[in-house]
């Protein structure tokens, strides 16, 4: 395990904000009261272990769908307001799912939960991913997607990521539900310092029929 470092596409992510497609966790919802406490525990976990991790706090817990690589502040409102109406109409035929997320895993920069099945988040990228190449064309579609996850904790310094595991393995629950009925627009801040992500909604755009 090493220090997170945030990119902008391929590259290190230097400034600025970037504009991402996001699912997040709605914690009213009781049927994510098992992922809270599955990364709570997992964090906690580590924490008393001395493991040098900053977790993610569960307001920010989410899924990247998509990153816009292209600058915020050089995206006007108008190709904003063409970009969410391309999602959602690329959305509207991908109907609210359930996904499972967990185990957590001690990964090379943090800790990650992966998600299971995957074919409706890939859509949702799919329909991120075509709706920004429009857009705003192909120099905005630097983000490497690869297997979705669940990022729990981002490390800030060298760490065993076995010994990490063989912790991270003991956590029960170890599997959660997310449910996802939307997709959010947000404009997103990132602290190499504090290894944090954070961000202003712009946009939610419901799946299918959800409201």
């Amino acid at each position: 395990m090493r220090a997170f470092n945030f990119k902008q596409g391929k590259a290190p992510w230097e400034s600025g904000t970037l504009l991402h497609w996001y699912l997040q966790v709605d914690w009213k919802d009781p049927r994510h009261d098992t992922l809270a406490q599955l990364v709570t525990d997992s964090n906690q976990t580590l924490l008393d272990a001395a493991f040098p991790i900053t977790p993610v706090e569960h307001c920010w817990l989410h899924i990247t769908v998509d990153q816009i690589s292209k600058p915020a502040h050089l995206i006007g409102q108008a190709e904003r307001d063409k970009l969410v109406a391309e999602v959602s109409h690329r959305v509207a035929t991908i109907e609210p799912f359930t996904v499972m997320i967990g185990s957590v895993l001690s990964y090379s920069t943090g800790c990650i939960a992966d998600t299971h099945p995957d074919h409706q988040l890939a859509a949702l990228h799919a329909a991120a991913r075509d709706a920004t190449r429009v857009t705003l064309g192909d120099a905005a579609c630097q983000y490497e997607f690869g297997i979705q996850h669940l990022t729990t904790a981002y490390a800030y310094a060298e760490a065993d990521s076995d010994a990490a595991q063989r912790l991270l393995r003991r956590v029960r629950p170890s599997h959660a539900p997310l449910h996802i009925n939307a997709v959010h627009l947000v404009d997103v801040t990132a602290d190499p310092q504090a290894k944090t992500i954070t961000w202003e909604d712009l946009t939610r755009v419901p799946l299918g029929t959800a409201l």
